[in-house]
């Protein structure tokens, strides 16, 4: 596969979660794209897992449930004002739409093709949705928040 052009410098700029790193990293430098998008995904949603106990739980159902603005495992926010509400209710559609739309795709189509531009970018949304559970979950274990 071809390099993709782009140095590890900026690799590392945009996805500076430490496991996304590794899991994602060498793939994307040698040119596997659409493989260090899928793999970024599965780490979200492993990390997802590892953070809220809920193994038995995969994708769509695991982020609906960890993210519920009725009873989130993960909180995001206090969620006593609507506007809190709807950020809990939107990341939670967000990480489900990207289970779906993203890691799902290429994960059951063979010769799925990413661009270099196009990888960089969801491999960034990858790393933010990961800030974000892992922020979430320190969150939800502090006593202030029980």
């Amino acid at each position: 596969m071809p390099s993709s052009g782009l140095d590890p410098p900026t690799f590392d700029q945009i996805v500076d979660d430490d496991e996304l790193r590794l899991t994602s990293r060498e793939l994307f430098l040698d040119g596997y794209y659409a493989l260090a998008v899928e793999e970024a995904y599965k780490c979200l949603n492993n990390i997802v897992k590892d953070l809220t106990g809920l193994s038995e739980l995969d994708g769509v159902p695991l982020m609906q449930r960890a993210f519920s603005p009725k009873n989130p495992v993960l909180k995001l926010n206090d969620l006593r004002t609507q506007s809190e509400n709807d950020q809990q209710r939107g990341y939670m559609d967000m990480f489900g739409a990207v289970m779906t739309g993203i890691r799902n795709p290429r994960a059951h189509e063979h010769r799925y093709l990413d661009d270099p531009e196009t990888a960089l970018e969801l491999l960034g949304l990858a790393n933010h949705l990961v800030r974000i559970a892992r922020s979430a979950a320190s969150r939800s274990s502090s006593p202030a928040s029980a």
